[in-house]
This record gives structure tokens, C-alpha cells and sequence, in this order.
């Protein structure tokens, strides 16, 4: 990860303009720009990471911009740090919610203490660069809350709330593994898994089905699709966890042996 921030910010601010003079003089490339969807896209890409400075009634007066900032944490995995005063900070993250907030500072709050603490973090972020990819799409705020906390310590998680999102973030992005919801309103994931699939530069992204129905039938139904497994929902985090070092273990087993990747080789060890 570079060390690139793009701090966003209503006007300019003393605080800001010595964090971004020390992260400089520490090598970071730092960029500014005001709360203006035009402006934040002319010149987004530039940086890895968005710092995100609020005030008071910055959730009221620029929800779409925070929108904007969110989908591009979700969608582009462009990390977001947070800073203002308490209050402030939890009104904007109702908007921000699904966003890899890697940093929150709570005014007030000194200049060396925030450069430190964002230094301590990119090295934290650097080590995450190299781990599997796994992209989660599912309907349920909740369940994708929880399957990030479990998920987290050991991958670097992507998560969508629908097809239309998951894929606009595959049309620029190649997960190492799909985690998809089975039942989900407009688009289903069989229908997602067909699309995945017909699409030559997707169709060999591995996919796991998530279910929350264990009964024959619908278990027949998951494996007629022929993806790479499938997850009950009410598995927990050791299983979970267990199931997809075993499914990587295999995955690059055939690989390395240049084998093909047949999904019920490796189903039955994702029965919960």
C-alpha cells in the first residue's frame, strides 16, 4: 500500500494542514480537497487512503458526499480514517457504516499524536496487503458486519449488499474467493453466480454459496450450481474459519499440480 491520503475536509483547517506538513516530512504524499463530489473524483485514485475530516452537521449537509466517500472505501478498497469530536464522528458513520475506517481520532486531539498513530496503522495495513482476498455479498447489514469482525484478523475482506454492487467491484477487482448469499430480493446469488461465470475475465473466481437452509432439497439445489461449496449461516467463527484454510489448502494443492478445480472434490469438507 502507498502511503497516499486524501484528506477531505469542509474548510481549512490548522490541524490538518500540520498533520499533513509531519506525514510529508515522514514521506506520506498528501492531498486535500473540499466536501465536492467532483473535486473527490477528479483526483481520488492518486491516493490509497481517505481522511475524513468532520464537523458539526457535516452528516446533515453532506450525506451524499459521505455516500460518495463510502462507496468508494466499499468498492475501490480505498481505506478511510475519521477524525472530529465524538458526536460528530458516530452521526457520520451511520452514513459511512459499510467503510474500512482503519483510524478514528476524537478531538481534541494533538498534531504528533494522530501522525503517529497513522504511521503505526499504514504499517498495520501493509501487512494485511498480501492476504487472500474474499469478497462478501449479502443482504444483511448484520450478517456482513459479523462476518467481517470473524473474518478480518486473518483476511482482507470486501463486503456488498447486493449483485449490482458486487458486480461493479469485480468489473475492476479479481477476489481470490466469493462468499455469496444463496437468497438475496432482485438478483439471487445463483443468478449472481451465473452472471460470475459467463463473464470470461470472472469465470474462474472460486465460489462459495451461503445458505441458510440445511434441508436436503435446498441443499441439492446449492449443488446443482456447481460452486466450489457451500456455508450454512448458523456455522460458527472456529468453523467458518477451519472450513476456508482448508478450501485455500486444496484450492492451491490443484493448482500447483496444475490439476482442475472440481467443486465437489472439496464440498463435503463445507458441510456444517
Amino acid at each position: 500500500m502507498d502511503k497516499g491520503i486524501l484528506f477531505v475536509q469542509e474548510s481549512s483547517s490548522f490541524l490538518i494542514n500540520a498533520i499533513m506538513s509531519t506525514l510529508e516530512k515522514e514521506g506520506f504524499v498528501c492531498g486535500t480537497t473540499s466536501y465536492d463530489v467532483d473535486k473527490i473524483s477528479n483526483i481520488v485514485d492518486k491516493y490509497d487512503c481517505l481522511f475524513i475530516n468532520v464537523e458539526k452537521d457535516t452528516a446533515f449537509h453532506h450525506s451524499a458526499e459521505l455516500v460518495f466517500l463510502k462507496d468508494q472505501a466499499c468498492f475501490n478498497d480505498k481505506k478511510c480514517m475519521i477524525m472530529g469530536m465524538p458526536n460528530d464522528i458516530e452521526d457520520c458513520m451511520e452514513i459511512l457504516t459499510d467503510a474500512s475506517i482503519i483510524a478514528r481520532f476524537e478531538r481534541p486531539i494533538n498534531t504528533r499524536d494522530v501522525v503517529d498513530s497513522i504511521m503505526v496503522t499504514f504499517e498495520d495495513v501493509v501487512e494485511k496487503v498480501n492476504r487472500r482476498t474474499i469478497l462478501v455479498v449479502d443482504d444483511s447489514g448484520t450478517f456482513l458486519h459479523a462476518i467481517r469482525t470473524w473474518l478480518d484478523p486473518v483476511y482482507k475482506v470486501i463486503m456488498v449488499n447486493s449483485a449490482t454492487n458486487a458486480i461493479s467491484y469485480l468489473a475492476t477487482n479479481t477476489p481470490d474467493l466469493i462468499l455469496l448469499d444463496y437468497e438475496m430480493p432482485v438478483c439471487s446469488g445463483p443468478k449472481l453466480l451465473e452472471m460470475i461465470r459467463s463473464d470470461p475475465s470472472n469465470a474462474n473466481i472460486p465460489v462459495i454459496f451461503l445458505t441458510g437452509k440445511g434441508d436436503r432439497e435446498s441443499v441439492q439445489s446449492v449443488l446443482s450450481l456447481r460452486p466450489q461449496g457451500y456455508l450454512l449461516k448458523t456455522i460458527t467463527r472456529p468453523n467458518m474459519l477451519k472450513a476456508l484454510e482448508d478450501f485455500f489448502t486444496k484450492y492451491d494443492e490443484q493448482h500447483v499440480n496444475d490439476q482442475p478445480f472440481d467443486a465437489l472434490d472439496v464440498l463435503s469438507g463445507y458441510l456444517n
